[in-house]
């Protein structure tokens, strides 16, 4: 959907403007099939375990410090489903991320290296994260 804006820009007085002008942003047409909107309604609401409570598109908005553009996204995306006649929020099917086998296991020989790292990280800190005052001694 394409933003239209007028061509006309009203002019303030100077002394009235804020010191911070807002960008206008690009916006972009995107024509959707049925079913293409169906596959973008479902891939951004694939739930995220352990308990379903943030979805895989939320995650990584959250991590790309874009949750308001999600947010939008996801309230222009509603709208569109609604004036598809798409089933929406509990008429819709949920997806969920879940391991479907075992992860692969192995028998491995510890070594003294990884004996000291594995109590280095009992003790509260990950190996090569240890408190800086302490003080490292390589061994030869």
């Amino acid at each position: 959907m394409k933003k239209k804006t007028s061509s006309k820009t009203r002019q303030k007085n100077p002394a009235q403007q804020p010191e911070a002008t807002i960008k206008k942003h690009s916006t972009f047409d995107l024509n959707l099939t049925k079913f293409e909107l169906l596959h973008l309604r479902d891939l951004m609401s694939i739930l995220l375990p352990p308990d379903g409570a943030e979805t895989v598109s939320q995650s990584l908005a959250a991590a790309e410090d874009r949750s308001l553009i999600e947010s939008m996204l996801w309230d222009k995306l509603c709208k569109l489903c609604k004036q598809a006649k798409l089933p929406m929020e509990t008429e819709a099917p949920d997806y969920i991320v879940a391991p479907t086998s075992p992860p692969p296991m192995g028998v491995f020989q510890v070594n003294q290296d990884l004996q000291s790292q594995i109590k280095s990280a009992e003790s509260g800190f990950l190996p090569g994260d240890e408190p800086e005052e302490v003080e490292q001694v390589e061994e030869e």
